[in-house]
């Protein structure tokens, strides 16, 4: 079998990281300049002229049928932003995999990485197909409305069709691809890292199965604790920046996904925009779900890593096997989740309790409105 490389299950995520030059160029470095530039050009007039957009509003009908856009266009340039200038972290995520891959020897081991690489590849592949297609709805109505419905509500201090049709264009397709990076990264890294920790349990379990004083079982023990060091700073790395733009999704989702359901409900709209604002709530909630589901399944991976080291025949070694047994138990045991801002802890009830908030307010407005 060819050369173990976990990342080569990012090499979508990596190219859209290129294109946003969250990953450095290592060709046309000026260029790469200039292109940043036009990045962050783009991502700020255009929360700008979302931000006087909503100050100028008509009425409440002009503000909740724009709301994805005043609440959505913000948080996914906030988002962006966290990435690229935590983009070190990021980049050392790339040597950790590195180590933890060629620790890998079994075949069987390597298969398995195998499959759960396609399984990345294919769950960010998803994603952005329900991603691009809410990109798309929205321009095919700027179409066919001939600019009466705009792509995005933005104020413009000049006229000029053709310019704004090619700036908003433009903004459309970088939202694109931020959303399609900054919301999906998390739980590929994370699908990855408990795959290592699941590998990780298997190694574990063989260790010391002679029930014999054996250097051979404390060497493979001491391999083991490098690798799960290794996992346990991956994670550290991650939890650093998940942390913060998780928050910003938790706290916006239940707003966002309320609002849509109030538009549809209350307004009269096309087709196109219908089918937007559902492809739209798709997004927002698989922005979320994936990261708890995957989070709360590393919990309970380290829970089985510290019950699997208790199952070996540690009784039976030698002091120093023992001892290194206890710590690899007492990191494990109790593994700490990863809290979006230091608050809220990422896990499956956290996403319920988001939807239940979302429900919550949208009958209650409904009820206010209707």
């Amino acid at each position: 079998m060819e050369k173990l490389n976990t990342l080569v299950a990012l090499r979508h995520l990596y190219r859209f990281w290129k294109i946003l030059c969250v990953l450095p160029w290592s060709n046309f470095k000026n260029m790469s300049k200039i292109w940043l530039g036009f990045i962050f050009f783009i991502n700020i007039t255009m929360v700008m002229g979302l931000i006087f957009d909503f100050i100028l509003y008509v009425n409440w009908e002009h503000v909740l049928h724009n709301s994805p856009f005043y609440f959505g266009a913000p948080v996914d340039t906030a988002k962006y932003f966290l990435i690229f200038f935590m983009r070190q972290k990021l980049w050392k995520l790339k040597d950790l995999f590195r180590q933890l891959d060629e620790s890998i020897t079994s075949e069987e081991d390597k298969l398995f990485l195998m499959m759960t690489i396609k399984k990345v590849q294919r769950i960010f592949v998803a994603y952005n197909v329900i991603m691009w297609i809410s990109v798309y709805s929205r321009i095919v109505t700027f179409l066919q409305t001939h600019g009466e419905i705009p792509m995005l509500p933005m104020w413009f201090p000049f006229e000029g069709k053709l310019v704004v049709f090619f700036y908003q264009f433009s903004c459309w397709h970088f939202l694109g691809f931020q959303n399609g990076s900054s919301d999906i990264y998390a739980p590929c890294f994370f699908i990855l890292l408990n795959s290592h920790l699941k590998i990780l349990t298997r190694r574990l379990s063989k260790v010391g199965n002679d029930s014999k004083e054996s250097d051979n079982s404390y060497l493979d023990l001491v391999a083991c604790i490098e690798s799960h060091l290794i996992i346990l700073r991956i994670h550290n790395i991650l939890k650093v920046i998940i942390s913060r733009t998780v928050l910003i999704q938790i706290v916006i989702i239940s707003i966002s996904i309320c609002v849509n359901i109030l538009s549809i409900a209350l307004l009269a709209l096309s087709h196109a925009e219908i089918i937007f604002l559902l492809t739209y709530s798709c997004m927002i909630i698989l922005e979320i779900l994936p990261i708890c589901y995957y989070g709360d399944q590393f919990l309970d991976f380290s829970r089985k890593f510290a019950e699997t080291a208790y199952g070996t025949d540690w009784i039976f070694q030698r002091r120093n096997f023992r001892v290194a047994i206890m710590l690899i138990i007492q990191k494990s045991q109790n593994p700490d989740p990863i809290l979006a801002g230091g608050i809220i802890p990422i896990l499956l009830p956290t996403f319920l309790s988001v939807l239940r908030l979302a429900y919550s307010l949208s009958a209650i407005f409904f009820n206010r409105l209707y």
